[in-house]
């Protein structure tokens, strides 16, 4: 059995400086609860000046890149897009209740053509098709129902006529009824 050498590092700045953008990166990425964060801290515990350490924690990145590859961190990027389309739904909300159901409108149909892009993306689809595409690849591959594909498509024509200047062709209430029924779908399809 052939024993393994240890070299020590004698550049300690370069070292260090590549040990803080490692811990920065893996922070952002994964979060500072996540178990690559968490094996990161174990591996940086105590000072870091041997080859083998430095092994260790490239091994972590190899690792971690590989989770990011295979799209392990979707769900990450699923629960933030949802914390940020409930706080424009709420926005579109209070604008509708205040008397402006044309920009509500145009920021719901904004969500609800996100959500659908963020969906079929996951869904292997191509999501640089039109929104009405999407909806309707979503409803074929059995995503969801027919029902819901309808929900969505006259959310989106709703949205449509806001943006194209026909104001007329749905009332207040029909956005409040369009901004409720998408953040229903994304809770449905954003868990």
């Amino acid at each position: 059995m052939q024993m393994e050498r240890y070299y020590y590092i004698d550049d300690t700045t370069s070292l260090h400086s590549w040990l803080i953008k490692v811990k920065n990166i893996i922070k952002i990425i994964f979060g500072e609860s996540s178990i690559q964060f968490n094996e990161l801290l174990k591996l940086t515990q105590i000072a870091t000046y041997h080859s083998h350490e430095v092994n260790a924690i490239g091994g972590l990145l190899l690792g971690s890149l590989d989770d990011l590859e295979s799209g392990f961190l979707i769900g990450h990027e699923f629960l933030l897009a949802g914390e940020l389309f409930d706080y424009i739904l709420e926005e579109a909300k209070y604008l509708n209740s205040n008397g402006y159901k044309d920009p509500a409108a145009v920021l719901a149909r904004v969500v609800l053509e996100d959500s659908l892009r963020r969906i079929a993306k996951r869904e292997g689809l191509n999501d640089k098709d039109k929104s009405s595409k999407m909806n309707d690849d979503l409803k074929s591959k059995g995503i969801y129902p027919q029902p819901q594909w309808r929900l969505c498509q006259a959310w989106l024509d709703i949205g449509n006529a806001a943006a194209h200047g026909e104001f007329a062709d749905y009332t207040k209430e029909d956005v409040l009824k369009m901004i409720e029924g998408i953040g229903q779908f994304m809770a449905k399809h954003f868990s």
